[in-house]
């Protein structure tokens, strides 16, 4: 089985969506940790960068040259530069052992629960994006 990392933005119902580039009605998202390619600290935010999450991954090619790249981001609004960074050390140290007592790497905005030490007030919000974008291969 897997490890993976759920994150829970908002309360799952009828206007809930799969994809969307904004992040719109994506309420909930669960990602492989091994899929898993950046943690980025911003000042106040946290990004973590997951590959090749959809239907079109790496040995995909659109015709014509252009290949088809699907990411997802879970970006957590935190208050600070501070928290940004005291939350991806526990994001790691979460990873390597930490996880939260359900067993999960549970992200849940709703009901306040994260994994390891990261505590309800350091995280505001998440934003879940799940992008699509084609890249043009050309041939020298």
């Amino acid at each position: 089985m897997k490890q993976m990392m759920v994150f829970h933005s908002a309360a799952v119902d009828g206007s809930s969506v799969g994809s969307h580039d904004s992040g719109t009605n994506l309420d909930m998202a669960a990602f492989a940790v091994e899929d898993l390619k950046c943690i980025t600290a911003g000042n106040t935010s946290v990004e973590l960068t997951f590959n090749e999450t959809g239907m079109f991954n790496a040995g995909y090619n659109g015709g014509a040259d252009n290949e088809a790249l699907e990411n997802s981001l879970a970006i957590l609004t935190v208050t600070d530069a501070a928290t940004a960074t005291a939350v991806v050390k526990n994001i790691i140290l979460a990873i390597n052992g930490g996880i939260n007592a359900s067993g999960m790497l549970l992200f849940d905005a709703v009901n306040d629960v994260y994994p390891g030490d990261i505590a309800a007030a350091n995280v505001s919000a998440i934003n879940i994006r799940r992008t699509t974008t084609s890249r043009a291969v050309s041939a020298a």
